[in-house]
């Protein structure tokens, strides 16, 4: 089954040539801060419940997940509303001249498993095997893509930044509590998320389970190529693994109640990675599921988008 593209009022929207939010933001509209930058969702406040009741506790970053909060998230704020792009990141560099180092864990079919690569990097990662400038950018660190946020900011006066941990999942449930934004059976999810299913399975033997289903890629698909959640984002689950700003923990004990991220001074020797990618089990690939990585750790099925915070957002029509 080929994913479904966007059509109707979502085809439509898609065209907008917004650059702009208004002074009130509306939730659900999108805009871009300029001509370059990524398209912005508004994300409106409200509170939620962090994590999935009755879930088993897993091990390690995972057994956060069994440990349900209510959160907060008290203001709107915006969410890009797809995956960063090559071809956003490439103008990031060619402007900035910031450049991540080579190096990369690819996946080694022949092996089964990921394999730090000198040879690639964000330009040539391993999957896919035929890039385009619409693919989300890969292989780059949690500094490289706060280095992107920072950018941003400083290009257009506007706050980037890294989503936080609560905003993200947040944002991903788009209002529902099943365990997908499409509902509980990773079966139904095809036509919403790019994770592993049959077409994976067969082309790469990952050997953990896979939906059961036919997503149309056997591995990185374009941003934004399969439907929306409930709040018009694309990719929440699947694609690419997306940092977030927060520090790697076993547990949400403790943790800020409200859209805060969860860091502290002196960094993190771990981050949180959200969302699962192309070749996530089902157990992964939810709204809830938590993995991390070390903070300067590349892999060509990682990458990640950005927030803004609505409140110092000026209004306006033109480009910057």
């Amino acid at each position: 089954m080929k994913p479904v593209r966007a059509t109707g009022w979502l085809a439509a929207l898609v065209a907008l040539p917004l650059y702009a939010a208004d002074p009130a933001p509306v939730p659900g509209s999108v805009f871009r801060s300029c001509e370059a930058c990524p398209e912005m969702v508004v994300i409106p406040a409200g509170s939620f419940v962090m994590g999935t009741p009755g879930v088993p506790r897993g091990p390690g970053v995972a057994g956060a997940e069994a440990e349900p909060v209510v959160i907060t998230i008290e203001r709107a704020f915006a969410l890009g509303r797809r995956e960063v792009t090559r071809r956003e990141y490439a103008r990031f560099v060619a402007a900035s001249g910031h450049d991540p180092r080579p190096g990369c864990r690819t996946w080694d079919p022949a092996l089964a498993r990921f394999n730090d690569d000198v040879r690639r990097d964000w330009r040539n990662p391993a999957t896919p095997a035929t890039l385009l400038e619409e693919h989300p950018v890969t292989c780059v660190s949690h500094a490289d893509a706060t280095a992107y946020a920072r950018w941003l900011a400083q290009k257009t006066g506007d706050a980037y930044r890294l989503p936080a941990e609560a905003e993200w999942e947040y944002a991903a449930r788009g209002g529902t509590s099943t365990r997908r934004y499409w509902g509980d059976a990773a079966a139904d999810g095809c036509e919403y998320a790019n994770t592993d299913d049959v077409i994976t399975a067969a082309a790469y033997r990952l050997g953990w389970p896979h939906s059961g289903c036919r997503d149309g890629y056997a591995d990185l698909a374009p941003a934004g190529s399969f439907l929306p959640n409930p709040f018009g984002l694309q990719d929440m689950i699947g694609n690419v693994r997306e940092w977030v700003q927060d520090c790697a923990t076993g547990s949400y004990a403790g943790r800020p109640r409200d859209a805060r991220a969860w860091a502290w001074l002196g960094g993190c020797g771990q981050r949180v990675l959200r969302g699962g990618s192309w070749l996530s089990p089902p157990e992964l690939a939810t709204s809830a599921a938590r993995d991390a990585a070390a903070a300067g750790d590349r892999a060509d099925d990682l990458g990640f988008r950005v927030a803004l915070d609505l409140g110092s957002h000026p209004a306006r029509g033109e480009d910057r």
